[in-house]
C-alpha cells in the first residue's frame, strides 16, 4: 500500500496534526493512510473554488517564487536570498515552530557556523572577504532550518518546494543551452554552459534533484501517463552534459542508479521486470544524447578533454590531490582553521574538497560538525525510503541526491551551494514528519486500547 496526501475532516483523529479552528485556511495538509495508489503518486489538497488567499497560502506562493528564483544567482544577494531571508524571518517571528525532531540539525548547523565565526579571530589575508563569506554561510544555514520547519509545519510544502525547484532547473538548463549554442558570453564560462549561475560546477548539480524526481516517475508509473516528462528529462540531461562538469556527470549517473536500486528493492514481481526495461530505455536515451553531442566537433573535443579521470591540475606537483594532502596536514596544526578564503592565497586555487574546506574555514569544531551533519542526515533519511508514507518518493530522491553530493564533496567545494542546503532542509523536514506520524500513530493506538466504560 502506498500513501497519498488527502483532505481529512477537521478534528479527525486520523489527521497527522491537531487542526486549528480555521482548518480550511491554515494552509496545512493533514495526512492519513489512503487506498492503494499503484503509481506511488500522492496529491496535494486543492483549494476550494472561490477560496480567498489566506496568509498561509500567500506564504506558499512566496515560498514557491523564492525557490523558483534559485535559477538566477549571477549576483549576490540573489533574488533567492532576499525572498527567503524575509520570508524565513517573518515566519519564525509569527510563530513557526522548530520541531524537536530536527534538533540534531539545529545543533550541528549552529556548531558549524560558530566554528566559522571563531575562525575569524585568527590572522588571515582575506579578512574582509572572509567576513562576507561567514555571513553568507550563516544565511544559508538559516534557509536550511526554515525549509525543515516549514515542511514540518505543512507537509504539502514538500511537494511545492520540489515543484519550484524543478521549474527553476528547467529554466536554468534552457538558459545554459541557449548560452552554449548561441555563444552568449553571460550564460557561459570557459566555453561551458552555466546559465544564470556563476559557475558551471554549481549549474550542473543544481539540476540533479529535479532529474531524480522526473526519472522516478518513469520507474513507478505507467509510461503512457508520464511519457511527456521525457522532454524535461532530456532538457536537464542536456544542461548537465553541456556544463562539462565532471561532478555533475557523476551525479547524473550515480543518482538514478541509487534511486533505481531503492525502487527495485521496494518493487515486487512484474514491477522489477518493468524497472529493468526502463533502465534499458534510459541507457539508450543517454547513448542517443551522447551520439548527437559527439557529432559536433567542438563539443567532442571538450568532452574528450573533460572526460579524463584526472586533469593536469589534479596530478601536478602542487595539483589538487597534492594540495589536499598538504591541507589536511595543516588541519592537524590549526584548531581554529586557516581562514575560509586564505587557502587560495597560498595555492592560487581553493581546496576543491568540502571536507578540507570545513576544517580550514570553520576550524575543528566546524569540520567535525559538518562531518556529523552529513552522516546523521543520511542515517536518519535512509529508513524513510522503505516506509510507505506520503513522503516516501521524495525521501528516495533526496537521499540519492544528497548521497551523491556527499561523495563529490571530496573533489569540490559545495559549502555555499544553495541547493545543497535545500536538500538538507528537505531531508530534515521529512524526518520531522515521520516523527510526528509515529507519535500520532502511537496516540491513536493508545486511545483504541483504552478500556470502555
Amino acid at each position: 500500500m502506498s500513501l497519498v496526501l488527502e483532505p481529512v475532516p477537521s478534528g479527525s483523529r486520523g489527521s497527522g496534526r491537531k487542526e486549528p479552528a480555521q482548518a480550511d485556511d491554515s494552509g496545512a495538509i493533514p495526512f492519513r493512510i489512503a487506498p492503494d495508489d499503484p503509481g506511488g503518486r500522492y496529491t496535494a489538497v486543492r483549494a476550494p473554488a472561490g477560496a480567498t488567499l489566506s496568509p498561509a497560502r500567500l506564504v506558499d506562493v512566496i515560498l514557491f517564487l523564492g525557490v523558483f528564483s534559485g535559477s538566477i544567482v549571477m549576483f549576490e544577494p540573489a533574488p533567492y536570498d532576499l525572498v527567503l531571508v524575509v520570508l524565513g524571518v517573518a515566519a519564525f517571528a509569527c510563530g513557526l515552530a522548530i520541531p524537536r525532531a530536527i534538533g540534531p540539525l539545529v545543533v550541528l548547523i549552529m556548531l558549524w557556523q560558530i566554528g566559522g565565526i571563531l575562525n575569524l579571530t585568527v590572522p588571515m589575508v582575506e579578512a574582509e572577504r572572509s567576513r562576507t563569506f561567514v555571513a553568507v554561510s550563516i544565511f544559508l544555514a538559516f534557509t536550511c532550518l526554515y525549509f525543515a520547519a516549514a515542511i514540518a509545519d505543512a507537509p504539502h510544502r514538500l511537494k511545492l518546494i520540489v515543484q519550484a525547484c524543478t521549474g527553476a532547473a528547467l529554466i536554468a538548463a534552457l538558459l545554459g543551452l541557449a548560452g552554449y549554442f548561441f555563444d552568449i558570453e553571460a550564460l557561459t564560462r570557459y566555453g561551458r554552459a552555466k546559465g544564470a549561475f556563476k559557475d558551471p560546477n554549481v549549474f550542473g548539480p543544481f539540476m540533479v534533484l529535479p532529474l531524480a524526481v522526473l526519472v522516478r516517475e518513469f520507474m513507478v508509473r505507467p509510461v503512457a501517463a508520464v511519457w511527456w516528462k521525457a522532454v524535461p528529462i532530456v532538457i536537464l540531461l542536456a544542461g548537465i552534459l553541456f556544463s562539462f562538469s565532471r561532478s555533475a556527470w557523476f551525479l547524473a549517473l550515480f543518482v538514478p542508479l541509487v534511486l533505481g536500486f531503492v525502487v527495485f528493492l521496494n518493487a515486487r514481481g512484474s514491477g522489477r521486470l518493468r524497472l529493468i526495461g526502463i533502465a534499458a530505455a534510459g541507457v539508450v536515451l543517454l547513448v542517443l544524447i551522447l551520439a548527437v553531442a559527439l557529432s559536433i566537433p567542438e563539443v567532442r573535443e571538450l568532452l574528450e578533454q573533460r572526460a579524463r579521470l584526472t586533469q593536469d591540475y589534479d596530478t601536478g606537483r602542487l595539483g589538487r590531490l597534492a594540495r589536499h594532502w598538504i591541507g589536511f596536514e595543516w588541519v592537524t596544526r590549526m584548531p581554529l582553521g586557516l581562514g575560509p578564503l586564505d587557502f587560495a592565497t597560498y595555492f592560487v586555487e581553493d581546496p576543491h574538497n568540502v571536507y578540507l574546506k570545513a576544517f580550514l574555514g570553520y576550524g575543528w569544531l566546524g569540520g567535525l560538525a559538518y562531518l556529523a551533519l552529513s552522516a546523521w542526515t543520511l542515517a536518519k533519511l535512509f529508513p524513510l525510503m522503505f516506509l510507505h508514507r506520503p513522503w516516501q518518493p521524495y525521501a528516495q530522491c533526496v537521499f540519492a541526491a544528497l548521497a551523491g553530493h556527499v561523495v563529490i564533496g571530496w573533489v569540490i567545494d559545495s559549502d555555499h551551494w544553495r541547493h545543497f542546503f535545500l536538500l538538507w532542509g528537505l531531508a530534515w523536514g521529512m524526518v520531522a514528519l515521520e516523527a510526528r506520524h509515529r507519535v500520532e500513530t502511537w496516540r491513536g493506538t493508545a486511545r483504541r486500547s483504552e478500556p470502555t466504560a
